[in-house]
């Protein structure tokens, strides 16, 4: 067993190195933009038991986490909330809605997004 003792110790430790880079870069970011969502949600006074789907996932064309949801009360359009640091908006989230994959505009949704985003 000594004679692999260096080899356990160096694969042991790329295994924690790799378990910490998960959590730093895909674990921790999740759970933010998760969170961002939900104070989003609460801001626009959209209640859990109002969506009917949710998923979130990676955006790695752009960045961040885009999470869809569809909402009981307004099933034909599926809103996009797309979570990214970089963004000014407010909780860092753009929000947009689309209906048989064609965006719609912020007078066609039964909730739009909060004050600010579309302001020049």
């Amino acid at each position: 067993m000594k004679k692999y003792k260096k080899w356990w110790i160096t694969l042991g430790s790329l295994l924690v190195l790799c378990l910490i880079t998960y959590v730093y870069w895909f674990a921790i970011p999740k759970y933010t933009a998760n969170k961002a969502t939900d104070k989003y949600l609460t801001e626009q006074e959209i209640k859990p038991s109002q969506i009917e789907i949710r998923e979130i996932k990676k955006d790695w064309k752009m960045g961040g986490y885009l999470t869809k949801i569809v909402l009981k009360d307004d099933p034909d359009l599926k809103y996009e909330y797309s979570y990214d640091k970089r963004f000014k908006f407010s909780y860092h989230i753009f929000v947009i809605a689309f209906k048989d994959r064609s965006s719609q505009e912020e007078n066609q949704m039964k909730h739009p997004p909060l004050p600010g985003q579309f302001d020049d």
